[in-house]
């Protein structure tokens, strides 16, 4: 174990001395939850992606209807 850090109940959490910030220290639980946000951004991204492109196609149909 790194210093500065303790074992609590959880075998997979430590708490970091100084900061008395709670860290895990399962490595796969951190990496999913880090895919999982990736995914939810990603997700996000494109949600916004798709709204812009809604909106952009809303204002070329007014367009078209306003020149007729």
């Amino acid at each position: 174990m790194m210093p500065n850090r303790i074992r609590v109940k959880n075998e997979s959490m430590v708490r970091d001395t100084k900061t008395g910030a709670l860290l895990s220290t399962d490595r796969d639980a951190v990496m999913a939850y880090e895919r999982k946000k990736q995914e939810q951004k990603a997700q996000r991204d494109r949600i916004n992606r798709l709204e812009q492109e809604v909106s952009d196609l809303k204002e070329l149909v007014s367009k078209l209807i306003e020149k007729r």
